[in-house]
Protein backbone atom coordinates (compact mmCIF):
# COMPACT_ATOMS: atom_id res chain seq x y z
CA UNK A 1 0.00 0.00 0.00
CA UNK A 2 1.27 3.45 -0.90
CA UNK A 3 1.11 5.85 2.08
CA UNK A 4 1.14 9.65 1.75
CA UNK A 5 1.32 11.70 4.94
CA UNK A 6 1.22 15.49 5.03
CA UNK A 7 4.36 16.88 6.74
CA UNK A 8 3.75 17.71 10.37
CA UNK A 9 1.44 14.73 11.06
CA UNK A 10 3.41 13.04 13.80
CA UNK A 11 4.50 15.38 16.57
CA UNK A 12 3.17 13.48 19.60
CA UNK A 13 2.72 9.91 20.82
CA UNK A 14 -1.09 10.13 20.45
CA UNK A 15 -0.77 11.44 16.87
CA UNK A 16 1.60 8.56 16.12
CA UNK A 17 -0.91 6.09 17.60
CA UNK A 18 -3.78 7.45 15.49
CA UNK A 19 -1.61 7.44 12.37
CA UNK A 20 -0.56 3.83 12.95
CA UNK A 21 -4.12 2.71 13.70
CA UNK A 22 -5.30 4.29 10.44
CA UNK A 23 -2.59 2.48 8.49
CA UNK A 24 -3.50 -0.82 10.19
CA UNK A 25 -7.19 -0.15 9.49
CA UNK A 26 -6.59 0.57 5.78
CA UNK A 27 -4.55 -2.63 5.38
CA UNK A 28 -6.80 -4.63 7.75
CA UNK A 29 -3.85 -5.61 9.92
CA UNK A 30 -6.17 -6.83 12.66
CA UNK A 31 -3.42 -8.39 14.76
CA UNK A 32 -1.55 -5.09 15.19
CA UNK A 33 -4.62 -2.90 15.67
CA UNK A 34 -6.52 -4.93 18.26
CA UNK A 35 -3.86 -4.31 20.94
CA UNK A 36 -4.96 -0.65 20.95
CA UNK A 37 -8.66 -1.35 21.61
CA UNK A 38 -10.37 -1.25 24.98
CA UNK A 39 -12.43 -4.43 25.53
CA UNK A 40 -15.63 -2.34 25.41
CA UNK A 41 -14.72 -0.24 22.36
CA UNK A 42 -17.63 1.32 20.50
CA UNK A 43 -17.28 1.92 16.75
CA UNK A 44 -19.89 4.07 15.06
CA UNK A 45 -19.75 4.15 11.29
CA UNK A 46 -22.15 7.07 10.88
CA UNK A 47 -25.39 5.87 9.32
CA UNK A 48 -25.09 2.39 10.85
CA UNK A 49 -25.74 0.87 14.26
CA UNK A 50 -22.77 1.12 16.66
CA UNK A 51 -20.59 -1.97 17.05
CA UNK A 52 -19.78 -2.54 20.71
CA UNK A 53 -16.97 -4.72 22.07
CA UNK A 54 -13.51 -5.63 20.79
CA UNK A 55 -14.57 -9.06 19.47
CA UNK A 56 -17.54 -7.59 17.54
CA UNK A 57 -15.37 -4.80 16.13
CA UNK A 58 -12.70 -7.24 14.93
CA UNK A 59 -15.42 -9.49 13.41
CA UNK A 60 -16.89 -6.51 11.53
CA UNK A 61 -13.46 -5.55 10.19
CA UNK A 62 -12.83 -9.16 9.11
CA UNK A 63 -16.03 -9.03 7.02
CA UNK A 64 -14.76 -5.89 5.27
CA UNK A 65 -11.17 -7.09 4.76
CA UNK A 66 -11.48 -8.39 1.19
CA UNK A 67 -11.08 -4.84 -0.21
CA UNK A 68 -7.88 -3.31 1.16
CA UNK A 69 -6.58 0.18 0.44
CA UNK A 70 -4.01 0.45 -2.34
CA UNK A 71 -3.24 4.04 -1.36
CA UNK A 72 -3.78 5.98 1.87
CA UNK A 73 -3.41 9.75 2.08
CA UNK A 74 -3.48 11.32 5.55
CA UNK A 75 -4.14 15.06 5.36
CA UNK A 76 -4.39 15.94 9.06
CA UNK A 77 -4.28 14.52 12.57
CA UNK A 78 -5.33 16.51 15.62
CA UNK A 79 -5.30 15.55 19.30
CA UNK A 80 -6.22 17.17 22.58
CA UNK A 81 -6.51 15.47 25.95
CA UNK A 82 -8.14 12.09 25.51
CA UNK A 83 -9.49 12.82 22.02
CA UNK A 84 -8.09 12.84 18.52
CA UNK A 85 -9.18 13.06 14.89
CA UNK A 86 -7.76 12.13 11.51
CA UNK A 87 -8.88 12.81 7.97
CA UNK A 88 -7.75 11.62 4.60
CA UNK A 89 -8.48 9.65 1.45
CA UNK A 90 -8.35 5.91 0.77
CA UNK A 91 -8.11 4.43 -2.71
CA UNK A 92 -9.21 0.82 -2.60
CA UNK A 93 -8.04 -2.25 -4.52
CA UNK A 94 -11.40 -2.32 -6.33
CA UNK A 95 -10.87 1.23 -7.67
CA UNK A 96 -13.28 3.02 -5.33
CA UNK A 97 -12.06 6.11 -3.50
CA UNK A 98 -13.31 7.33 -0.12
CA UNK A 99 -12.82 10.47 1.93
CA UNK A 100 -12.84 9.73 5.65
CA UNK A 101 -12.71 11.39 9.05
CA UNK A 102 -12.31 9.35 12.22
CA UNK A 103 -12.81 10.74 15.71
CA UNK A 104 -11.10 8.84 18.52
CA UNK A 105 -11.73 8.84 22.25
CA UNK A 106 -9.08 7.19 24.42
CA UNK A 107 -9.76 5.76 27.87
CA UNK A 108 -7.79 8.69 29.35
CA UNK A 109 -5.49 11.50 28.21
CA UNK A 110 -2.37 9.40 28.80
CA UNK A 111 -3.76 6.06 27.64
CA UNK A 112 -3.09 4.23 24.39
CA UNK A 113 -6.35 2.23 24.56
CA UNK A 114 -9.16 3.44 22.29
CA UNK A 115 -12.58 3.69 23.95
CA UNK A 116 -14.58 4.79 20.88
CA UNK A 117 -14.24 5.66 17.21
CA UNK A 118 -16.78 7.59 15.16
CA UNK A 119 -16.16 7.29 11.41
CA UNK A 120 -17.51 9.44 8.60
CA UNK A 121 -16.93 7.98 5.14
CA UNK A 122 -17.91 9.48 1.78
CA UNK A 123 -17.42 7.69 -1.53
CA UNK A 124 -16.14 9.86 -4.36
CA UNK A 125 -18.02 9.68 -7.67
Amino acid sequence: MKINIKPGCGNSPKIETIKNLTIYFASYDLEKMQAYFDDNICWTLVGNEPIIGKENFIAALREMSDNKASELTITSILTHGKEGAIQGIMKMDDGNEFGFADFYEFTSAGAKKVKSITSYVLQYP
